[in-house]
C-alpha cells in the first residue's frame, strides 16, 4: 500500500455564487499526496446529495450507485467527493475515476483512486484527525497512514 496524505480545507467560497443561479456547494477541499512515485490528487467533498447530482459517466453512476448501496445515501454528515488528477508542472486538473467519502462524526475516509495512466489503482480506509491550529492555508482534518514529522 502506497503512503497517502489527505489534507482538508474549510471551503471559503462555500455557498457563494459563480454565476446565475449557480452556487459553490463544496464544504471542504483538499489535496492527495501519494508517495513513490509522487503523485498528487484534489478533492472538493460536497454533501452526498449534491455530490450524487453531479454524476456525469457511467463509472460515476456506477460509484453512487455503489454508495447507496452501502447506505452512504442514509447516512447523516458525510461529504463525497470525485477525483482530479492535478499536474503541478502544467497546473493541469484531470477526472479520472474514483471517489472519496469523508464522515466527520466518525473521523473516517475512504478513498478509491483508480487512475492506471498515473499507475495508481489503489483504495484506502483511513482515520482522520482534526487539527488544533486552523485557519487561512490551514488543514482542518488530515488523514495518513505514515509519519508525516518524519524526514525523508
Amino acid at each position: 500500500m502506497r503512503d497517502i496524505a489527505v489534507r482538508g480545507f474549510i471551503n471559503d467560497k462555500f455557498n457563494t455564487t459563480f454565476g446565475k443561479g449557480l452556487f459553490r456547494r463544496a464544504v471542504f477541499n483538499g489535496s492527495v499526496e501519494l508517495a513513490n512515485p509522487k503523485e498528487k490528487y484534489l478533492v472538493d467533498y460536497y454533501s452526498y446529495a449534491d455530490w450524487q447530482n453531479t454524476a456525469k459517466s457511467d463509472e460515476q453512476m456506477a460509484a453512487v450507485r455503489k454508495m447507496q448501496a452501502a447506505g452512504v445515501s442514509e447516512a447523516d454528515d458525510v461529504y463525497c467527493s470525485w477525483i482530479l488528477h492535478y499536474n503541478p508542472v502544467s497546473k493541469v486538473k484531470t477526472k479520472v475515476a474514483g471517489f472519496s467519502v469523508y464522515a466527520p462524526q466518525t473521523q473516517e475516509l475512504y478513498i478509491c483512486i483508480d487512475d492506471p495512466a498515473n499507475e495508481t489503482m489503489e483504495e484506502w480506509s483511513l482515520p482522520t484527525r482534526l487539527c488544533k491550529n486552523t485557519g487561512a492555508n490551514k488543514p482542518v482534518f488530515i488523514a495518513t497512514n505514515v509519519d508525516l514529522n518524519a524526514t525523508q
